[in-house]
Formats: C-alpha cells, sequence, structure tokens
C-alpha cells in the first residue's frame, strides 16, 4: 500500500484519533513527530512510517513531504509559534506540489479573546490564499475532555471543569472527526470546503453530571471548580506556564458565552448521527471496565 498521507501532531491525544481513523479506513500514513520514540509508539498503532523532526525546520518539512500527496495538520496545543509553524507548512507544501492539505483548526477561529482560536485563523488564512486544494474542520471542545476528570468522576461523584458549571458547550467526539478525517482527505468532493466540528447537542457540566449519572448509576455533581485549584493542579502537572495562562483566558471567555456550533455538519458528513455525550460515556465506561 502506497504510503501518501502526512499527519503532523500525531502524537498527541488528537493525533490518537486521527491515525486511528486512518487506519480504520485503510488508509497508509507518515506521521512526522519530534522523537524516534513517539514514531515507533505510532507505528505500533498503525502508521506506515514515521519521520522524526522539528515544525521550526523547513529542511525537515520537506523531508517529512517528500512522495506523499496528501497533508493532514494537527497544530501544536497553543503553541506560541502556532502560525509560524502553519505557516511554513502550507509554504511547504506548495513547493512539494501537495494535492490536497488538510487543517485542523478550531471552532469560531475569530474570536480574538481566545488567542489559540485566533492564531489559527491566519494560518487559514496562508492556507485559502496559497492556491492549495484544502480542507478545514473547525472542531468544538472535545467529549474526551472529560476523561481527564474520570477519576473524580468515578470516586468522588463530582465533574468540576474551571468555568461556570452552567454555560453551554458543544461537545463533540475525537472518533468522529477522525472518522471524518479518513474519508475527505484527498477526496476532491470536498476540496475548498470549512466545516464546523461540533456535537448534536450543546451541553453545560450540569447537563453532563446528569447524564454521566444515568451512565454510572450514581450520583455525579457538576460543579465549577476555582482557578486557583486548578492552577495549583496544573503546575504540579508540569503544564507549560504559557499553556496555563492560555488556558485560563480560554475559561474566562467560556464563562462569558460558553462555545457552541451547528452539528448539523457532522451529520451530514458522516452520514448517520454524531456522536451523542450518553453514546461516548457508554463507550467510555466499557473501555474502562477493560
Amino acid at each position: 500500500m502506497t504510503v501518501d498521507i502526512l499527519v503532523t501532531g500525531a502524537n498527541g491525544r488528537t493525533g490518537k484519533y486521527i491515525v486511528e481513523g486512518f487506519v480504520k479506513a485503510g488508509r497508509a500514513l507518515r506521521v512526522f513527530t519530534r522523537s524516534a520514540e513517539h514514531g515507533q509508539k505510532l507505528i505500533e498503532a498503525g502508521a506506515a512510517e514515521a519521520v522524526e523532526g522539528d515544525l521550526s525546520s523547513e529542511a525537515d518539512v520537506a523531508r517529512a513531504m517528500d512522495g506523499v500527496k496528501f497533508v493532514y495538520h494537527i497544530p501544536p496545543n497553543m503553541n506560541p509559534k502556532e502560525i509560524e509553524f502553519g505557516k511554513r507548512l502550507v509554504e511547504g507544501a506548495v513547493a512539494a506540489g501537495i494535492e490536497h492539505f488538510v487543517y485542523h483548526s478550531v471552532l469560531h477561529p475569530g474570536l480574538q479573546g481566545l488567542p489559540h482560536h485566533w492564531n489559527k485563523l491566519f494560518v487559514e488564512e496562508a492556507l485559502i490564499e496559497s492556491g492549495l486544494n484544502f480542507s478545514i474542520l473547525q472542531p468544538s471542545s472535545y467529549m474526551q475532555n472529560t476523561a481527564m476528570d474520570w477519576d473524580r468522576i468515578t470516586n468522588q461523584g463530582i465533574h468540576a471543569m474551571a468555568f461556570k458549571a452552567n454555560v453551554l458547550m458543544s461537545l463533540v467526539d475525537l472518533q468522529d472527526i477522525g472518522e471524518i478525517a479518513a474519508m475527505i482527505t484527498g477526496n476532491p468532493d470536498h476540496y475548498s470546503a470549512v466545516y464546523q466540528m461540533a456535537g448534536p447537542a450543546a451541553l453545560s457540566t450540569i447537563d453532563k453530571a446528569a447524564i454521566l449519572s444515568k451512565e454510572l448509576g450514581r450520583e455525579v455533581r457538576g460543579e465549577q471548580e476555582p482557578i486557583e485549584k486548578w492552577r495549583a493542579a496544573a503546575k504540579a502537572s508540569g503544564i507549560p506556564d504559557h499553556v496555563i495562562a492560555g488556558r485560563e483566558k480560554m475559561f474566562a471567555h467560556y464563562d462569558e458565552g460558553g462555545l457552541a456550533g451547528n452539528g448539523q455538519v457532522m451529520n451530514f458528513l458522516l452520514g448517520r448521527p454524531a456522536t451523542t455525550f450518553a453514546e461516548y460515556v457508554r463507550r467510555t465506561i466499557k473501555e474502562q471496565s477493560g
């Protein structure tokens, strides 16, 4: 099978599901990673090839794109060089004659108060103006973020996020996005498309707790975690200061209006209803029980 897809940012949580989506669809892909160790893990997960390199290196980008037709770019999370990296990849894709460039952006990139959204707007601009065949996926907040709170949910009966518990978020399942990524990459029917990736319902933390209660068969309370408590835990876990600052801005923005999108786009692309939060929870319970 010919390796014709390059996936960047494949080692993170998002990348895991994108790689899984391509592998399930029988697509052969190359992953671009910062270390040989990460590359080996991704090969074990089904990637055909791994290229070690750095997004700051024009030569590494050119080497990673050599011989492939399609690029799926997942930007590094809240990286201060995100625009620089994105533009370098777009320029590298033009030089390499890439047939289709898919950008994993974010829902509502025009939100200037959210720097990690706003930065993606400039990469989208560079891609649209590049002359490349492109597609842009704009995902909302992931259902998989709930997994980071799973121990507290199951052991203490508390689901807490660091923003107001009643604001609405259009949660999306990364597994659905992986399926869509494999479906559209290299498909001319999706050239020049910009797609919102929002789940089927906008839910608050309180709403999620009610669903968790029903599916787990025990009471789960939805609460707002004090930002000081969240910050201390983030620092203790080794999250970089610039990421902590970015997430605090994000939480403050969510306090004002959440993050909602239209779920009909995903239903159209999938040809079925997008995964609900209840379905995601049931799947997670099954996975956790082994």
